[in-house]
């Protein structure tokens, strides 16, 4: 039975992390020609071709591609294993932003395999609008927060691009000869600029029927069909229905959310969970 070397598989996530043999060499500790050997050895032992030239850069081949998701899973397990083995829990308290419609879906499983190797690590979160988040992040008052505001200056990682969809409640019915009756967050709102601009580019006619500060009162807006909304996929469920080019409203941009790590002395736990979610998703800074 053929056994895979997890050092070559952590250079080979190293190199799909930077886009770069020599940005990878720099990561891992070790010569640019220490890495293309390794890589040798990798497509040697797999019997695939990882990488083919396009220009002057090397890009992943379909095979590569696929072996890039598994690698990060083995890696992610085997630190898990190793400290769960070895005793090094961390411990203490890590403090978490994020954004509402984020909390309640994406977060729990982000957070699941980190809680479980770390069982004597207590996890505040707090729920709240992205600009609140960034500056509580910048405050010290958050070791890591996710946000759909984007600091070029900060440590940071795309954690997950979500489409965004026009969203009414599901026994709403349009009427075509009205301008369009909007449910919104009020400013500052990513969400509210986004729908904003796509009607206006479209040349759609709007009112703003119910503005409200939070993600809560949004859903109770929506709910009591004062108007439509445009929100991630996140807050959809049985209870709304998505609206879209047959009802005459304009495509939306998608919506990045960006996990941070607070740059000011972060504690240990806070990095190693910001080093763990970056190797599940495949991150890059």
């Amino acid at each position: 039975m053929r056994h895979l070397d997890l050092s070559l598989l952590r250079t080979f996530v190293a190199i799909c992390d930077e886009s770069s043999f020599a940005r990878a060499a720099l990561k891992v500790h070790k010569s640019q020609p220490a890495i293309s050997q390794q890589m040798r050895r990798l497509e040697e032992e797999l019997q695939v071709s990882l990488f083919f030239k396009q220009g002057r850069q090397k890009q992943l081949t379909p095979a590569g591609i696929r072996l890039a998701e598994y690698a990060r899973r083995l890696l992610a397990l085997h630190d898990e294993l190793w400290s769960t083995l070895h005793d090094q829990e961390l411990s203490g308290p890590v403090r978490i932003g994020a954004p509402a419609d984020i909390a309640d879906t994406v977060l729990p499983g982000i957070l699941q395999r980190f809680a479980r190797a770390n069982p004597r690590l207590s996890m505040a979160i707090h729920v709240g609008r992205s600009p609140d988040l960034m500056d509580m992040l910048f405050a010290g008052e958050l070791d890591l927060t996710i946000s759909t505001r984007q600091a070029e200056d900060r440590e940071h990682l795309l954690l997950r691009s979500s489409p965004v969809v026009w969203l009414a409640a599901s026994d709403y019915q349009l009427d075509e000869g009205a301008p369009l009756p909007l449910v919104l967050a009020d400013e500052p709102s990513i969400f509210r600029r986004v729908a904003l601009e796509a009607l206006q580019r479209a040349g759609c006619a709007y009112k703003e029927s119910y503005v409200a500060p939070n993600l809560a009162g949004i859903k109770a807006g929506v709910r009591a069909g004062l108007g439509i909304t445009a929100r991630s996929v996140e807050m959809v469920t049985p209870e709304f229905r998505v609206l879209g080019e047959r009802q005459g409203l304009p495509p939306l941009p998608d919506m990045n959310f960006y996990l941070y790590l607070r740059d000011d002395n972060p504690s240990e736990a806070a990095t190693k969970l910001y080093q763990l979610i970056a190797s599940q998703i495949g991150g890059r800074a």
